[in-house]
């Protein structure tokens, strides 16, 4: 369960304030998948770093499974992240100097939680078999991207983040990789919460948000 209560965020820049978020108020249910939409500017990538507890809000309260974020201190909170959120960025974050294999696998290396496949068989998923020698400079924008996802779902996390997934991918890898992450969704139980601009992308969860003047809107 992750739980949003009475959440205001503001930033603070020459002596002017910009509001983020006020009063808001959301639940996610453990296992379940969410898109949320979002307009440009709208706030999306604080609310990704709220939920993932990279950013903490003005006021209230941030519940992730059962466990009061706001509450805990910043080392606390890095070791919770680390075995709790596994994320899938815009912009890839694959390190360019280690292989495919290599940037899968480091996720294990650095964290205390257990493997959930094998790298080789991810990566005959995500339709990357035979990729494990190759660096990121010698792929695509749509194979880097297929290699994030993979990396996302290597490990035993109970929450998954994913920010704009299929960004970089024509309209069929789109289709291949959401429906490959709500089969993994359903076998190992990982909430997905999802922020996307098209609505077509947005079908493949349970629920729908739309990002509007500050508040999560159900569709």
């Amino acid at each position: 369960m992750i739980t949003c209560s009475h959440i205001d965020k503001s930033y603070t820049s020459n002596n002017s304030t910009t509001n983020i978020y006020q009063d808001l108020n959301r639940q996610v249910a453990q296992w379940d998948s969410v898109a949320i939409m979002w307009p440009s500017g709208s706030g999306k990538s604080t609310l990704l770093n709220l939920i993932s507890w990279l950013d903490l809000p003005n006021n209230w309260t941030i519940d992730i499974l059962w466990t009061q974020i706001t509450q805990l201190n910043t080392d606390e909170r890095t070791i919770r992240r680390s075995t709790h959120v596994a994320f899938i960025f815009q912009h890839f974050h694959l390190i360019p100097n280690l292989t495919v294999q290599d940037n899968i696998d480091l996720v294990i290396d650095i964290s205390w939680v257990a493997r959930r496949y094998d790298t080789s068989d991810l990566l005959k998923l995500v339709g990357l078999a035979g990729y494990e020698r190759r660096y990121p400079y010698q792929l695509s924008g749509g194979e880097q991207q297929r290699v994030a996802v993979a990396r996302a779902f290597v490990w035993q996390l109970p929450i998954l983040l994913a920010d704009e997934p299929t960004g970089n991918l024509d309209h069929a890898n789109a289709v291949n990789i959401m429906e490959l992450m709500m089969q993994l969704h359903r076998e190992s139980d990982t909430t997905i919460i999802l922020i996307t601009h098209d609505p077509k992308i947005a079908q493949y969860a349970n629920q729908r948000y739309d990002l509007v003047d500050g508040d999560l809107v159900l569709q």
